[in-house]
């Protein structure tokens, strides 16, 4: 078992955590779904997936990087909107 099957079995975990979390949130009525909640969907989501396709060489390290950095300025530029 290589490293990067490891980490690729780590970031979907994460990713099920993420979505499964907020879904049983959601249902059981503690977490209210609102921008602040979706951005967190979308990174959970997002991140593991770009280090997945990253890993299997599926996009470049030009792309990686790209990508990150769009996550990365779309989660600082939300955070001043909504407070």
């Amino acid at each position: 078992m290589s490293w990067r099957f490891v980490v690729e079995i780590i970031a979907v975990l994460i990713m099920l955590g993420g979505i499964g979390g907020i879904s049983y949130g959601v249902f059981k009525g503690t977490i209210a779904l609102s921008a602040r909640t979706l951005q967190f969907l979308a990174i959970a989501f997002i991140v593991p997936a770009v280090l997945i396709l990253s890993l299997e060489r599926s996009i470049g390290s030009e792309s990686t990087a790209a990508l990150y950095g769009t996550i990365v300025g779309y989660v600082l530029a939300g955070g001043v909107k909504s407070e």
